[in-house]
């Protein structure tokens, strides 16, 4: 019941009420009336409790109201307050916002000044001390100390490397610049102290280093802990070594000669001095050289670099490293190389025997020149002296063939034209190779006299066992230069069979020897192609020079195939030997053609300039100009035949040239005569006269006794001539077997022989002789030679021209004419 009423009576949000209770709960109509009068009950004595309750707070309460009134009262006055404020504030309220930011961002822009410049002030700090820092380096260095100024600058870079507060800065690249500075004025001092130790003088005479300043080595130790300090060492090392080598030894290694070496041991005034010679009259060995180089480089190390110095404790000792990098001693070593050994390689074996022993002092140099180097020696550094005598064979060869194409140059070049005449025909065989290879100072291989006698045998079987006369060079006359050319090319060939077990030096050698007469043929043309075209004389012996370069190209191409079937190394060379004498042949050939042509077109000139004397030649100046003309004519081609007369070159040679110079004057003068049209008789006996003087230059084909003798020899040992640059048999050499044959039935005699020999070589020479007569004779004595044969040369048409032009015009020269034309 109890809970029911609280349901009744009570909160309705109550968490207390238990509405299962309720439910449970069941109630009839007597319970319900007792529970009414229960709760009248209670509700009465409520009331009395209450208004009792009432009456005693009423005054309390009165008293309340009114100060409730009063508080109202003051309350309304409040919000009425309130609300005018709001509404002021409504309208400010924009204006303090704003300022409001602007208060904040002053505020925030004022704590970053704040940091700014507490870092300005780190940096200041910063800044103070490496600048005191930097004054007290440079104070060091004025000092020269630069030993504790590069341990400053050291710290000093390394603090501003870590100051990350100036770092990426303008300031920062400042300092860095001042530091880079510093450094390079230290190095720079620290360099110039190093020079200022060992002093040196180069005069024309003499040579000196002198020492200088703090010389027993605590100056030097100083300098150089500066650039250990620094890093920089080995820069300066090398700088300093280069220094050295180029104001030192450089000059005095230019010198012709070194003369002596004086060498003080005062600790007051060191010096070592070496006195310089550059005349010619005394040069110095490779010992003198080996031995300045060590001593100087000695000198500068025991002064410069002591083998210890002892600190103020005494109790370390430190070695200082060698103030010579391997670098520098290597490239010393290579200067006495170029100067001692290079230019001195010879340029033969016997030289080459001889030089090895210098080979030996230069080997101990450099070992004792490297030993002065106390620096560790990598094997990337070379020892050039070791390496070249290594490889002094094949420099041997090297020079050998620079030496063989600039002796070339020097042969084409010489401008004094020696003459080589042969004693006697040049027979080539073991001997003569052996000759030829003595001139220049070798001895002959071993190989190169198999090859020779394979050659000779081989040429002796195809003439059928006697003497080939392919092997065979007539006497005549050669320059001197190519003679000495050939005689280097067999040295060439002899070196190369030498060094038959190296295909390298085997091939170069064999390849030089044949590139020579290529070089020398071009040349030769080249320098000498005016005076060639001037000098008849010097062209025959150009001419003579191709063959007999044509004629040793052809044996050595057979040479050269027999040794290099018994090398090592299989060669191909012949065939290009085989090319040279062809091209020699080809130009030895087009060169006299040119020459004979154009003597030949001179002596022409020189008739057909005065044919107009011809056609009154009975005339006294005609017959002056035409007596003028035999004198030049025989003056010029006596001057040619001089040129060309044996031994200058062969008897062949001679009549087959002389009879196209004869040729040429004996067809200008028939061609002129013939081509008169009225000759008088006053005329045809002068024309007569002149023809007959023409023709008398074949007298110029009679060669002495003592001339033809040395062919005949040649002739009697073997029954052709070899290759002469053609292919002419001996007989041809003395022109023909019944010249030869009456020659030497008539040794000592003189020989009559020019009209014959005119006969052969000039086919023109017979119709002048004929023309001659002509002029003279009757018609009836023209008719009946014609009738005979004698007159076969002329045509019937030229017979008839000289028959209108000689004779008058009747009718029994018009009957000759016609009986001469029923002749044919």
């Amino acid at each position: 019941m109890d809970i029911y009423i609280q349901h009744l009576v009570g909160d309705s949000n109550s968490d207390t009420l238990n509405n299962d209770a309720l439910l449970k709960s069941t109630l009839d109509i007597a319970t319900i009336s007792d529970l009414s009068r229960e709760l009248g009950r209670r509700l009465d004595t409520s009331r009395e409790a209450l208004l009792h309750t009432l009456r005693k707070d009423h005054d309390v309460y009165e008293r309340a109201v009114a100060e409730t009134d009063k508080a109202q009262t003051t309350i309304s006055e409040l919000l009425r307050g309130v609300d005018d404020m709001q509404a002021l504030l409504g309208d400010e309220q924009s204006g303090i916002h704003a300022r409001l930011a602007d208060a904040t961002e002053s505020e925030a822009r004022l704590r970053g000044q704040l940091q700014a410049n507490g870092a300005i002030l780190i940096c200041l700090r910063l800044l103070a001390r490496l600048n005191a820092s930097l004054r007290s380096m440079d104070a060091l260095i004025c000092e020269n100390r630069l030993d504790l100024a590069a341990e400053m600058l050291v710290s000093l870079e390394r603090e501003l490397n870590a100051a990350t507060s100036i770092a990426n800065t303008r300031i920062n690249g400042v300092l860095t610049n001042r530091v880079v500075l510093a450094k390079e004025n230290i190095k720079h001092n620290a360099t110039a102290g190093l020079r200022e130790l060992l002093v040196i003088r180069v005069d024309d005479d003499l040579a000196q280093l002198s020492i200088s300043g703090d010389w027993k080595g605590n100056r030097t130790l100083s300098l150089f802990a500066a650039l250990d300090t620094l890093g920089v060492r080995d820069e300066v090392v090398t700088a300093y070594g280069a220094h050295f080598v180029k104001n030192f030894i450089r000059p005095v290694l230019a010198s012709s000669s070194i003369i002596q070496e004086t060498y003080s041991a005062d600790e007051s005034n060191q010096q070592f001095s070496v006195r310089r010679d550059n005349s010619t009259t005394h040069v110095s060995s490779a010992v003198d050289i080996c031995a300045f180089v060590t001593s100087a480089f000695a000198f500068a190390n025991r002064v410069l670099m002591p083998d210890s110095i002892t600190s103020s404790d005494n109790e370390q000792t430190t070695r200082l490293a060698s103030l010579w990098t391997p670098e520098c001693i290597s490239d010393v070593a290579r200067m006495v190389l170029e100067r001692c050994f290079l230019r001195c390689i010879p340029t033969t074996r016997h030289g080459l025997d001889e030089f090895r022993r210098t080979t030996d002092i230069l080997l101990l140099f450099e070992s004792q020149l490297f030993d002065l180097c106390l620096t560790p020696i990598s094997d990337t550094v070379s020892r050039p002296i070791h390496f070249a005598v290594d490889h002094l064979d094949e420099l041997f060869v090297e020079r050998r063939c620079e030496h063989a194409q600039s002796l070339v140059r020097d042969l084409a070049e010489d401008s004094s034209f020696d003459l080589y005449t042969f004693e006697h025909h040049e027979m080539w065989s073991l001997d003569l190779v052996r000759g030829m290879i003595a001139d220049s100072d070798c001895t002959i291989s071993p190989m190169l006299v198999v090859a020779a006698e394979h050659v000779v045998a081989q040429y002796a079987t195809s003439s059928g066992g006697g003497a080939s006369t392919s092997l065979v060079f007539p006497k005549c006359a050669i320059s001197r230069s190519m003679h000495q050319l050939v005689s280097e090319v067999y040295g060439l060939i002899n070196e190369a069979a030498l060094s038959s077990g190296f295909p390298v030096p085997y091939c170069l050698l064999l390849s030089t020897a044949q590139q020579t007469f290529n070089l020398y043929r071009a040349l030769y043309l080249t320098l000498h192609r005016a005076q060639l075209t001037k000098v008849p004389a010097l062209a025959w012996q150009f001419f003579n020079d191709c063959m007999y370069a044509s004629h040793h190209a052809g044996v050595i191409a057979q040479l050269v195939s027999a040794l290099s079937a018994n090398s090592l190394e299989s060669s191909d060379s012949s065939e290009m030997w085989l090319e040279a004498a062809r091209r020699f042949l080809a130009v030895g050939n087009a060169h006299v053609a040119d020459l004979v042509s154009r003597e030949a077109s001179e002596l022409k000139a020189l008739i057909t300039d005065v044919s107009n004397a011809f056609y009154d030649a009975a005339t006294d100046a005609a017959k002056e100009q035409l007596a003028k003309s035999r004198k030049q004519v025989r003056l010029a081609l006596s001057q040619l035949a001089r040129a060309m007369q044996p031994p200058v070159v062969t008897p062949h040679i001679y009549y087959q040239t002389l009879g196209r110079y004869i040729d040429t004057m004996c067809a200008a003068t028939i061609d002129v005569v013939t081509g008169i049209h009225d000759i008088g008789v006053d005329d045809s006996q002068v024309l007569s006269d002149y023809c007959r003087s023409v023709y008398s230059l074949s007298e110029l084909f009679h060669l002495g006794a003592h001339t033809l003798e040395p062919y005949l020899n040649l002739l009697m040992m073997t029954n052709a001539l070899g290759e002469l640059g053609m292919n002419v048999e001996a007989d041809e050499l003395l022109d023909s077997d019944n010249e030869a044959e009456q020659h030497q039935a008539s040794r000592g005699k003189n020989i009559e022989g020019g009209a014959r020999l005119a006969k052969d070589h000039c086919k023109l020479a017979s119709k002048l002789v004929q023309l001659a007569d002509i002029l003279l004779i009757s018609r009836a004595d023209i008719l009946a030679r014609r009738r005979a044969g004698l007159l076969a040369q002329f045509t019937t048409e030229e017979l008839a021209g000289l028959i209108r032009a000689l004779f008058s015009d009747t009718k029994e020269r018009a009957q000759d004419i016609e009986t001469l034309k029923l002749l044919d």
